[in-house]
């Protein structure tokens, strides 16, 4: 913890000033201090979580691939010939999104969640 001081209460800053930032700004009797904290409570996940997140991952690596002329002629042409309606049965405006929800529903096929 280090001592910040300030002058006036309007310089003095509360939370975090970044959103990169290490640490936070707080108040105690009036003075002001900064704090690191290591911030991991967003890394503890459910096992369903860690398995939607794994097919989100698997799906969004799959659809930064396609990115030649021809890929994107095709999957317009797959979108259409689906008639906008994804594997798990749900219909999408645009054949990113279509191509995107069907490998996330393909990953969760070929991969079952088991508790």
């Amino acid at each position: 913890m280090s001592k910040v001081e300030t002058s006036s209460a309007i310089n003095q800053i509360h939370g975090k000033t970044n959103g990169r930032d290490k640490g936070y700004f707080y108040m105690r009797n009036g003075r002001q201090f900064y704090r690191t904290r290591e911030e991991t409570y967003q890394q503890n996940q459910s096992p369903r979580q860690k398995w939607n997140s794994a097919a989100f991952a698997y799906a969004n690596s799959q659809i930064k691939l396609i990115t030649s002329p021809e890929a994107k002629a095709q999957l317009e042409a797959d979108y259409e010939a689906a008639r906008h309606i994804a594997s798990n049965g749900k219909t999408y405006a645009t054949s990113r999104a279509w191509r995107f929800n069907s490998l996330l529903h393909d990953y969760k096929q070929a991969h079952p969640f088991n508790p």
